[in-house]
């Protein structure tokens, strides 16, 4: 479960709690400049902000905790199980599509991997694709398959129906919902 208590008083205002189980989908909603961008940026550890004051944790073990400003406890990023799709993809415009998957994937995993992943995503034939080469909806994808490749504890996507209007997200929220349920981690928009 993934438990956020979060304040930050600096030039970037956040007074945020809430807990999002596994497989529940949650959605931070609020007004353009509203700070939802910037709590999916500290769960994930890219806040550096030295007011930042909460606790986010994503379960009991101690690797679990991952911020604890009253402790001093800070992990960095990429020892957070997270993955984050950004709400412009960030995928690297000199790497194919399946290079932009396979650089947040374990090591050891092996091509009938990625295989089924873009299968599941719906990229079948585009793997050898750069970004530019690519459909707005396309690139999505290929951005949340990397954050899927890693080993989860959760899920954050940072604005992921701006392009697809209000109409096309209800769809896509009804779409997501099965496999959010499915899976072993919680997802937080």
């Amino acid at each position: 479960m993934l438990q956020v208590l979060l304040k930050n008083d600096g030039p970037i205002r956040l007074n945020a709690e809430f807990d999002c189980t596994r497989g529940e989908l949650l959605a931070l909603v609020g007004p353009s400049g509203s700070g939802k961008t910037s709590v999916l940026r500290a769960i994930a550890g890219l806040l550096k902000s030295p007011s930042l004051q909460g606790r986010v944790s994503v379960g009991n073990k101690a690797e679990d905790l991952w911020f604890d400003s009253a402790r001093g406890i800070r992990q960095a990023p990429q020892q957070r199980r997270v993955g984050l799709v950004f709400q412009h993809y960030a995928l690297f415009p000199h790497l194919t599509a399946i290079e932009n998957v396979a650089l947040a994937a374990h090591p050891s995993r092996a091509a009938a991997y990625f295989e089924a992943l873009f299968e599941r995503m719906g990229l079948v034939g585009l793997q050898h694709r750069r970004p530019s080469q690519l459909s707005g909806g396309q690139q999505q994808r290929v951005a949340l398959a990397r954050a899927l490749a890693r080993e989860l504890q959760v899920l954050l996507l940072d604005e992921p129906f701006l392009p697809s209007m209000h109409r096309r997200a209800r769809r896509c929220t009804t779409s997501w919902r099965p496999c959010a349920r499915a899976s072993r981690f919680p997802w937080c928009w």
